[in-house]
């Protein structure tokens, strides 16, 4: 499981990314653009070139702490090493990103002396990025020498077959173990913010700070990674990462807009505030994947009771409708549509889902998770149009997981895998801004759908306002289905309801309810 993070605004004041702070200008987002391609092609040639199981035997009775500061820092070395071989392409951006971590890394003097002090350095020196004018000491050339000593080897293990290339690697992480094992126990593994975190680390600051050897340093991490800075290559990065910052704003803007609607219908409810969660698309991924069982059986019943037979006439073949037919002999019309078929039809339907989002059914909250799950992929195939259904979370606040307008894609989806459960339940409020939303689509059938264990809480007389809520909505023509996790409460307040406690009843509970439902069409 790899999490990148992705550049943020912080309070519309700064960008955020690896812990690093910036203004929010243009050249600050191309900076902060290079470091999350370094970051992603990193952890791409991790995933491609590493097996980290090679240093398992090796590692067995050393200092922990001091063994993954050891393979570390040679697998970055190897992973960057195949890139110069197979990828050279992406160098420039971990190069740069290198440079970057140079700006912002603490002294190693300042630490202290021993095993931090040690590492930190070796780390610095390795990708070239170490502070060169207070390091002309004895000890500061054996380092840089150490340093050149370790690119060499792996870069010469890189040509090597496979049981030879592992030989030199380990040989090589066995020397670094040792060469800062003389320090001391080590507190922390320093390493470059843009790689692999192995914890916390107190050596790189959250801002740039200049430094009077800022152009040395830059060239000294292209060179050591066998590059040299060219002013063509360096204005395509910085219209890639235009490109990009403008791809985002336009994205702001439109998030901005739609968030805004929502803030309107939710203006006159006690909900808190309107969110648009933050994704988990790897979680959406292994819960799609464990439940495709369910899924599927759900659409294809589903599928079923949505279709059914109705008589359509005015066609030229089929059954003959006695009646027509005899019109058109009386008036010695020249038509021969006059047969009736029976034709599968169904009305145009519009869906709203919402999901529980509260303390209340935390304890349920993986069960309610796949059941969102379901209901999703089953709205994406059977409702016609993306922009015919939408899904809600809420609790104090109310999150949007897919708007009408947007399509069901990585972001949507990755927001449903992130569904979280806190706080109070107030149901009747999120109903409210569900019923606004959803009134405002042009479709024959308008369902909302509500998964939830029936029990609103928040303030004084909210059951009373559920009732209240559920009778204004009816009134208004669109029709309700309660799914009760694990409860039967939800049966108190709608007509037609299912109560189940994991998504594998989903295809006996939920169709049954959906039946009764269409049965009102």
């Amino acid at each position: 499981m790899i999490r990148l993070p992705t550049p943020r605004a912080v309070k519309d004041k700064f960008y955020a990314l690896q812990g690093l702070y910036t203004d929010q200008d243009e050249s600050s987002w191309v900076t902060l653009w290079k470091l999350f391609k370094a970051s992603l092609y990193h952890t791409a040639l991790h995933a491609a070139y590493s097996d980290f199981g090679r240093y398992a035997v090796w590692a067995k009775g050393k200092d922990l702490t001091l063994a993954t500061y050891s393979v570390s820092l040679i697998e970055d070395l190897h992973v960057t090493a195949q890139a110069a071989k197979r990828w050279p392409g992406i160098l420039p951006d971990i190069a740069y990103a290198n440079y970057i971590s140079g700006l912002r890394a603490t002294d190693p003097a300042a630490v202290g002396r021993g095993s931090l002090r040690d590492a930190a350095s070796l780390l610095l020196a390795v990708w070239g990025i170490g502070r060169r004018g207070n390091d002309s000491s004895e000890e500061g050339r054996k380092r840089e020498a150490f340093a050149s000593k370790l690119r060499s080897t792996v870069n010469a293990a890189v040509n090597m077959k496979a049981d030879e290339r592992k030989d030199l690697l380990l040989s090589a992480t066995h020397e670094v173990y040792f060469q800062v094992a003389g320090g001391g126990r080590l507190p922390e593994i320093p390493f470059l913010p843009h790689t692999e975190a192995h914890g916390e680390t107190s050596l790189f600051d959250s801002k740039l700070v200049e430094r009077p050897d800022d152009a040395a340093l830059l060239d000294s991490a292209y060179q050591t990674l066998g590059l040299t800075r060219g002013a063509g290559e360096q204005q395509l990065m910085k219209q890639e990462a235009t490109d990009a910052y403008l791809d985002m704003q336009t994205n702001n803007d439109r998030l901005s807009m739609m968030k805004s609607t929502y803030e309107s219908l939710a203006g006159t409810t006690r909900l808190e505030s309107v969110e648009i969660p933050q994704g988990d698309y790897g979680m959406f991924l292994r819960v799609k994947t464990a439940l495709s069982g369910p899924i599927s059986n759900v659409k294809n019943q589903l599928r079923q009771v949505r279709n059914v037979l109705d008589e359509t006439g005015g066609h030229e073949g089929g059954q003959l409708d006695l009646p027509e037919a005899m019109q058109v002999v009386a008036s010695k019309a020249r038509r021969s549509d006059v047969f009736v078929r029976l034709e599968n039809v169904h009305k145009d339907e519009a869906w709203a889902i919402m999901i529980d989002a509260s303390k209340s059914i935390s304890s349920f909250s993986h069960e309610v998770k796949g059941i969102a799950t379901c209901l999703g992929e089953v709205a994406n195939e059977l409702v016609s149009k993306p922009d015919q259904w939408a899904m809600y979370s809420f609790n104090n606040t109310f999150e949007i997981v897919k708007d009408f307008e947007e399509d069901y894609a990585i972001t949507t989806k990755a927001r449903l895998g992130a569904l979280t459960q806190r706080n109070m339940t107030l149901l009747p409020d999120a109903m409210r801004v569900v019923q606004g939303a959803l009134a405002s689509k042009s479709a024959d059938i308008r369902i909302l759908v509500l998964v939830s264990d029936g029990f609103p809480t928040g303030y004084v007389g909210i059951e009373k306002k559920l009732v209240e809520t559920i009778k204004e909505i009816s009134k208004s023509g669109t029709l309700l289905i309660g799914v009760g996790i694990n409860s039967r409460e939800i049966e108190e307040y709608f007509t037609v309801h299912c109560v189940l406690d994991s998504p594998y009843q989903m295809m006996k509970t939920f169709v049954k309810a959906y039946l009764e439902l269409s049965s009102m069409f």
